[in-house]
């Protein structure tokens, strides 16, 4: 079995991936006490609380993979675009400096598109390319693997020296109707109010359950505060419109039925958890592609 950290953890969507193959996550680091706590719940793990900005490469247990999720916020569309001269950009620098004494076998990055022309994908690219790691950029959305929902985004694989990755076949499932996913139940917050839908209605993204053409956009972090393209809302039998919950949304991105949230969790910290999580399928189809790690 190899060794994995597992960075800016989240709730854990490489410790859910890394549950198929022989990976144990010896650390995972995350700043926020709710996903630590969802994390723990659902792995068994508890993240460690560390500002991953300054923190130390002694700091960092020995592994042989690194799973990285980085703020997506200086290369996002809704985001500022400032790049490397974002504050949320001094973690992934740091991290970046300290591959070189850590030198893992394999490293995993999923960022959002803007990331490719970004200054900080040039200064990941120049830094493994200068310690000899061969990398693939990969870009995939749930509707690759049969899934409705548009969400696209990047993911960077590098490799040292003996360790290989070629693109596995993608072996899409039938394509899934979107009311696979929507549960006839759901709690009253997720109603949108009157006032709200007539304010916002013009800018939503509403779906029909009974829509066989029916696709989710992406979600996000924003979800339960931004009604402006942050995610897809539902038409209930009642003609009411909701939100989705977010045991629907981590269901899309490939988390297991048994997934669960701390019951002590608000609404709003859980579609806030959901919607900056990553998508599960993606990092099994990297992991597949990986050879002669351990």
């Amino acid at each position: 079995m190899f060794k994995a950290l597992e960075l800016f953890s989240g709730i854990g969507a490489f410790a859910q991936a890394a549950g198929k193959h022989k990976i144990q996550v010896v650390a995972a680091f995350d700043q926020d006490p709710r996903a630590n706590a969802t994390y723990k719940l659902n792995h068994g793990l508890m993240p460690k609380s560390r500002n991953l900005d300054s923190i130390s490469a002694d700091e960092l247990p020995a592994a042989d993979l690194w799973w990285m999720s980085p703020p997506c916020q200086p290369y996002s569309v809704r985001g500022n675009q400032k790049g490397l001269q974002d504050p949320r950009a001094r973690s992934l620098v740091n991290l970046l400096g300290h591959v070189k004494s850590h030198r893992p076998k394999a490293i995993m990055l999923e960022n959002v598109l803007g990331f490719r022309d970004s200054d900080a994908h040039k200064l990941a690219a120049d830094t493994f390319a200068g310690l000899n790691y061969e990398c693939h950029l990969i870009e995939h959305s749930p509707t690759d693997f049969g899934v409705p929902m548009r969400r696209p985004r990047l993911y960077l694989v590098a490799t040292a020296a003996g360790v290989t990755f070629r693109s596995p076949e993608l072996r899409k499932s039938a394509d899934i109707e979107l009311k696979s996913f929507i549960r006839p139940e759901f709690d009253e917050a997720l109603i949108v109010s009157e006032k709200d839908f007539d304010k916002y209605s013009c800018s939503l993204h509403i779906v029909k359950p009974t829509d066989r053409q029916a696709y989710a956009i992406c979600f996000t972090s924003g979800y339960w505060k931004s009604f402006k393209s942050s995610g897809t809302y539902v038409q209930t039998g009642e003609g009411k419109i909701r939100r989705f919950s977010p045991e629907e949304i981590v269901a899309l991105m490939g988390f297991s039925s048994d997934f669960a949230f701390p019951d002590n969790l608000t609404m709003q910290a859980k579609l806030h958890l959901a919607g900056n999580t990553v998508d599960v399928r993606s990092i099994e189809y990297m992991l597949n592609g990986l050879s002669n790690l351990g």
